[in-house]
């Protein structure tokens, strides 16, 4: 028997946003100003990570020289935003199709929380998005569960009653740790086979990802 879907909890960047694209050049644009070798590897490690976690990766391979790389790739991906910030296909159809069911939802995202609403804003989507819960909100980031459970409770909807959508590896282990129904829709990294194994499900678009969850209709 399917578990009821009470509540809808969302990342953001790479999910309803179409950011990571912008991270991903920015991180490209930081290597050749400082000097440094392509290494876009080193940018899917850090997808879904909050700022604070993805640190220690990046020290190991920079080493004294992050501080200057962390400035610069917030340099280069300021200069990006400067345009507006696009969102991914028609996620204000889905978000309606929600609310026509009465259907509570959060965004759940590594994003600090007050950037989170101005790159929304930027969007134009902030009138859709009141509850949103930020990296800065939780002492431990995915790929642990904190962040998904912080949205869950602050729904008051138990867990296993939430579904959550997400792009990335460290995303979708959050919230199957959190015992959320689980769909990716994968954005610049395609999942893993070991990833797969969790048993989640895994949609091209947000849209086929609230249709398969029978949240809007087809």
């Amino acid at each position: 028997m399917t578990t009821p879907i009470k509540a809808v909890i969302f990342d953001m960047d790479g999910l309803l946003l179409d950011t990571e694209q912008v991270y991903l050049q920015g991180y490209r644009n930081a290597r050749t100003a400082m000097d440094l070798s392509p290494y876009d590897a080193g940018f899917l490690e850090l997808i879904g990570l909050p700022n604070h976690a993805g640190r220690p990766f990046l020290e190991a391979h920079l080493g004294p020289a992050t501080d200057a790389f962390e400035a610069q790739w917030d340099q280069e991906i300021r200069k990006l935003m400067q345009a507006q910030i696009p969102a991914k296909p028609r996620v204000r159809d889905v978000i309606e199709a929600l609310q026509d069911r009465q259907i509570p939802y959060a965004i759940a995202t590594s994003t600090y929380t007050q950037k989170a609403h101005n790159h929304l804003a930027r969007a134009g989507l902030d009138d859709l998005f009141p509850l949103i819960i930020g990296g800065d909100q939780v002492v431990n980031g995915k790929p642990a569960p904190d962040i998904y459970l912080k949205a869950a409770a602050t729904l008051c909807i138990a867990p296993g009653n939430c579904a959550a959508f997400e792009d990335s590896e460290n995303g979708v282990r959050a919230a199957v740790a959190a015992g959320m129904q689980t769909v990716q829709v994968p954005d610049i990294k395609p999942p893993s086979e070991a990833l797969l194994s969790l048993g989640h499900h895994v949609a091209e678009t947000l849209v086929a990802g609230a249709q398969m969850l029978n949240l809007m209709e087809s």
